[in-house]
C-alpha cells in the first residue's frame, strides 16, 4: 500500500492538469505498451463553455534519445517502433488485441497495418485513426515535431506509449496536452466550478445569519456557538479555495499542488472539527460535567490526528484514482480505514448520546433533554444518508469510469457536502443563540421538573418559569467551572459549581 502512496506522490510533479510530461522517461519494453495517463474531454457539441475553441490533443516537444552507447541517435533515425496514442478508454480493448498487438509483414498484407512494427488499431476498412478517435504521434530519434489533433467525441481518453520494435534502450521527453473547449480543466472537474461557487455562497449566507444572531445575543453565547461559527468559516474558506484552485487549473493548465493540498486539508479539518464538536457535546462536556477525563481527552486528540491523516490520504487517492490508473484494491484500502473510523466515531457519538439522554432524564433536566433528543434524530438521518452514499461510492468505484464520469461528482462531492450541510443547518436551528441559551450550559438544577423549583431558596419559580436556581452557589471540592459551552455573561444566573465561570475555547 505505501509503495503505491509513494508512487502516487512522486508522479504528481509530472502531471499538470491535462498535461502529461515525460521527463527522461524510459520507453516501453520491446513489443509492449504502457498506459500512462487518463484524460477527460468534452466535444464541441457537448461543451457548455466554448470560450477556448475546439478541444485539441497537443503533442509538444516530444523527442526520443538513445541511452545505449553503442547505438547513438544517428543510427536510429529510421526506427519507427515507438508511438504515442491517445484513444477512448471504452474502445481500447476492441481496438487493441494483446495477442496481436504489433504489426508484421503478414498484417500489412492483410490490410491491418500500413507500416512494420506499428501498434495495430482494429478499425473498419478505409477509416482513418482520427475517425475512430485515435490520435497518434510517431516518435523519432533526434527529432522533435509538434502536432495538434482535434477531439471530436466526448469521453475518457488514455495516453498509451507503445514500442513494437526491437530497441528499448531509450528515453523520452516532452508533453502530451488535452485542452477542452472551456480550458485545461478536465471535463469531469468542470462542473465543480459552479458547485463550489454555489457552496461558497451558501456558507456566506450561513455566516451572515449566524454572525447577526451572535451579535444580537452576545450575552447569551456559549462555546458551542463559537464552534459552529468556526465550522462555517472553515467551510467558506474551503469552498473559496477550491474555486480559486479550479479556476487557476483551468486557465493556465497547472494543477497547483500547494492550493490543492491546502484545500484538501481545510476539507478534512472541517469534517474533523464538526465530528469532534458533536462528540464532546454528547460526552457531556459543558452539559453534565465541567471537564472531560484526561484519558478521554487523549483519546479524542489521538482520534482527531489519525482521522486527519487517513482522510487526507483518502481525498488525495480519490482525486487521482483515474488519472494515475490506481489499482482498485489500493483505492479500497485507502477508503476502508476512513470508513471504519467514521463507523467508530458514530458508534462513540451514539453511545455517549444515549448515556447523556439517560442522565438528563434521571436528573429531570428536561430542557437539555429535548435538545439532545432532537440531535439524536438528526444524526440518525445523517448516518442513514451517509451509509447510502458510501455504498453508492463503493459500487461506482468498482465500475468502469468511462460510463459514469459525468456523474461521479454527485457521489464524491455533492452528496457528502449535502449531508454535512443538512446536519450543520439542523444544529444551527437547534442551538441558535436566543434568550435563555445560558440554561444549556453546565449548571446545577434545583428540583425535579421545570414547572417549579423544589427547594429553591428564592421561592417557587424563576421569572421565566424555569427551574434554574438564581443565587445558589455550591462548592465542589475546589473545582472551578471551566464549562466548554459557557461563553458569555450569565443572564439567567444559574447556580454553578465553583466561584467563577471561565470561558474556554473548546475545539474552536
Amino acid at each position: 500500500m505505501w509503495k503505491n502512496v509513494l508512487l502516487l506522490c512522486s508522479t504528481l510533479v509530472l502531471v499538470q492538469a491535462q498535461i502529461y510530461k515525460f521527463e527522461s522517461a524510459t520507453v516501453a519494453e520491446s513489443k509492449s505498451l504502457i498506459m500512462n495517463y487518463v484524460y477527460f474531454a468534452y466535444s464541441m457539441d457537448e461543451a457548455s463553455d466554448k470560450s477556448q475553441g475546439e478541444p485539441k490533443i497537443i503533442f509538444k516537444n516530444l523527442k526520443v534519445t538513445s541511452s545505449a552507447s553503442d547505438r547513438p541517435d544517428s543510427t536510429l533515425k529510421d526506427y519507427e517502433g515507438i508511438q504515442l496514442s491517445v484513444m477512448r478508454y471504452e474502445d481500447f480493448w476492441a481496438q487493441v488485441k494483446p495477442e496481436r498487438m504489433c504489426s508484421t509483414q503478414e498484417d500489412i498484407a492483410a490490410g491491418l497495418a500500413k507500416n512494420l512494427d506499428h501498434l495495430i488499431i482494429n478499425r473498419p476498412s478505409g477509416t482513418s485513426f482520427d475517425e475512430v478517435h485515435v490520435y497518434r504521434h510517431q516518435m523519432r530519434f533526434g527529432a522533435s515535431v509538434d502536432q495538434e489533433k482535434t477531439v471530436t467525441k466526448s469521453g475518457v481518453y488514455i495516453l498509451v506509449m507503445s514500442n513494437c520494435g526491437v530497441f528499448d534502450r531509450a528515453m523520452i521527453s516532452g508533453s502530451v496536452i488535452l485542452k477542452n473547449p472551456h480550458g485545461y480543466l478536465p471535463a469531469n472537474e468542470f462542473v465543480k466550478l459552479k458547485f463550489f461557487l454555489g457552496l461558497g455562497g451558501f456558507y456566506l449566507v450561513l455566516l451572515v445569519i449566524w454572525s447577526l444572531l451572535c451579535c444580537i445575543w452576545k450575552d447569551e453565547l456559549l462555546g458551542f456557538h463559537k464552534c459552529i461559527l468556526a465550522v462555517i468559516v472553515i467551510g467558506l474558506l474551503e469552498s473559496a479555495l477550491c474555486y480559486v484552485f479550479l479556476m487557476d487549473w483551468n486557465s493556465n493548465g497547472i494543477r497547483t499542488q500547494s492550493l490543492f493540498g491546502v484545500a484538501v486539508l481545510l476539507s478534512v479539518l472541517r469534517t474533523t472539527t464538526s465530528y469532534m464538536m458533536v462528540l464532546v457535546a454528547c460526552l457531556g462536556w459543558g452539559v453534565t460535567r465541567a471537564e472531560l477525563d484526561s484519558s478521554i481527552t487523549c483519546r479524542i486528540v489521538l482520534l482527531s490526528f489519525s482521522y486527519i491523516v487517513l482522510n487526507f490520504i483518502r481525498e488525495i487517492v480519490i482525486s487521482f484514482r483515474h488519472t494515475h490508473s490506481l489499482p482498485m484494491y489500493f483505492v479500497m484500502l485507502c477508503l476502508l480505514p476512513v470508513s471504519l473510523m467514521n463507523g467508530g466515531i458514530f458508534y462513540w457519538v451514539f453511545s455517549a448520546l444515549a448515556s447523556l439522554i439517560e442522565n438528563l432524564q434521571s436528573t429531570g433536566q428536561t430542557e437539555k433533554l429535548s435538545v439532545f433528543q432532537k440531535l439524536w434524530w438528526i444524526l440518525i438521518c445523517a448516518i442513514v444518508f451517509a451509509c447510502a452514499t458510501l455504498l453508492v461510492q463503493l459500487f461506482l468505484f468498482s465500475k468502469n469510469a468511462a460510463h459514469y464520469w459525468r456523474e461521479q461528482w454527485l457521489v464524491t462531492d455533492l452528496a457528502p457536502h449535502a449531508v454535512f450541510a443538512f446536519v450543520l443547518v439542523a444544529i444551527m436551528i437547534l442551538w441558535k443563540p436566543a434568550e435563555g441559551s445560558q440554561r444549556l450550559a453546565y449548571s446545577v438544577q434545583i428540583g425535579g421538573d421545570e414547572e417549579g423549583a423544589i427547594g429553591n431558596a428564592q421561592g417557587p419559580d424563576t421569572a421565566d418559569g424555569s427551574a434554574w436556581a438564581d443565587e445558589v452557589v455550591i462548592e465542589d471540592e475546589d473545582k472551578e467551572d471551566d464549562s466548554f459551552w459557557a461563553g458569555g455573561k450569565n443572564q439567567a444566573q444559574p447556580a454553578v459549581i465553583g466561584g467563577k465561570q471561565e470561558e474556554t475555547r473548546g475545539l474552536d
